[in-house]
């Protein structure tokens, strides 16, 4: 089966974000989730973008790159 890197939308790991990553675990993935808002999730989309770019974009994208570190490259 394939590793999955799987980046949250702009609500965060919401409870629908996790339960997709749950199905491909139990569809034998390995599957890495990156709280790229470190735990914070917001009810709307507009919420969200406001929150990424509050922190900025550098910021989210330097949290994404730092998750792959170390992952397969295959």
């Amino acid at each position: 089966m394939a590793d999955v890197l799987l980046f949250h939308h702009a609500q965060g790991q919401t409870p629908g974000f996790l339960e997709f990553a749950q199905q491909l675990r139990s569809a034998g993935h390995t599957v890495h989730t990156p709280d790229l808002y470190r735990g914070r999730t917001f009810a709307s989309l507009d919420e969200g973008v406001g929150f990424a770019q509050a922190i900025g974009f550098d910021t989210i994208l330097g949290r994404g790159k730092a998750s792959a570190v170390g992952l397969p490259s295959r």
